[in-house]
């Protein structure tokens, strides 16, 4: 129990900035949550036929979300540590258009919180739907910059747009998965970036 104690706390502290939690809150997610390590270009474990669906919380590590449409690879989420991740349930019947997969770009580390926790403590702890409220809005926020990024014309302007707002990992995304999040070529966006160190250089 210590070592889930330990694993854990991470996500406790996360979740209680958002919104204080009581002990029997803390103590179930500890006891119920739990950590995988997943290597670079590993493809999250899909654990819905063992453990149900599932959130992860990223402890460490880089990891995005893609879909693969007629064969071709897009790059649809980039996400760091201290933050939540996962395909969002819809209420309803509808099935999602795209399975969304999950890979690591750096060696990561994450905590599983499967959604049977999740919707017992709804059902148990009323504090959890204002917590559940606040989670909706950082991803619909999240959502939403995303959305606005992808109809900016300018392949420039979508590029300074996302290093000003994602600064702790302008750096650390490949190329690759960088240009199709943005949606252009790699080699425009090589363009773009051999362009900005000329400029930086010659302001040195």
């Amino acid at each position: 129990m210590d070592a889930a104690r330990h694993e854990s706390e991470p996500l406790i502290n996360y979740l209680n900035d958002l919104q204080p939690l009581c002990e029997e809150i803390i103590e179930r997610a500890k006891a119920e949550t739990f950590r995988v390590s997943v290597r670079k270009n590993d493809i999250l474990p899909c654990l819905n036929e063992l453990h149900g669906d599932c959130l992860f919380f990223i402890i460490k590590g880089l990891v995005r979300g893609f879909i693969v449409d007629e064969g071709k690879d897009i790059t649809s989420w980039l996400i760091d540590e201290n933050h939540l991740i996962g395909s969002i349930r819809n209420p309803g019947s509808v099935k999602p258009t795209y399975k969304e997969q999950f890979q690591a770009l750096e060696d990561s580390d994450l905590l599983i919180l499967p959604y049977h926790l999740i919707d017992a403590m709804y059902a148990q702890f009323p504090e959890t739907n204002i917590l559940a409220r606040k989670l909706l809005a950082i991803h619909y926020h999240m959502s939403q910059e995303r959305s606005i990024l992808s109809r900016i014309p300018s392949a420039e302007a979508r590029y300074r747009q996302f290093k000003d707002g994602h600064p702790t990992i302008k750096f650390r995304v490949p190329l690759k998965f960088l240009a199709s999040y943005l949606g252009i070529r790699i080699e425009t966006l090589s363009r773009i970036r051999r362009k900005e160190k000329l400029e930086a250089n010659l302001k040195d």
